[in-house]
């Protein structure tokens, strides 16, 4: 299941880096400086699917790719 959840944050983190038009589309006005935040949570995106799928940080990544989705849920909602 790791290995999914990895994979889609791979995508999204993708996503995020080689279109960012389309995230800025639905990222809330009251975000500042929209662009460069898309892009930073793009690679922690990368850096938590990573993570995942190793041994020593999965806990972490898992607490922090949770905490991660919290803070980008408006953006989703």
């Amino acid at each position: 299941m790791r290995w999914v959840l990895a994979a889609f944050y791979v995508a999204a983190g993708i996503a995020h880096l080689m279109a960012p038009e389309a995230l800025l589309s639905i990222t809330p006005s009251w975000v500042p400086f929209a662009p460069q935040v898309i892009f930073v949570t793009g690679l922690c995106e990368l850096a938590g699917a990573l993570a995942l799928v190793t041994s020593p940080l999965r806990a972490l990544a898992g607490v922090a790719l949770a905490a991660y989705a919290l803070c980008v849920w408006p953006a989703n909602f």
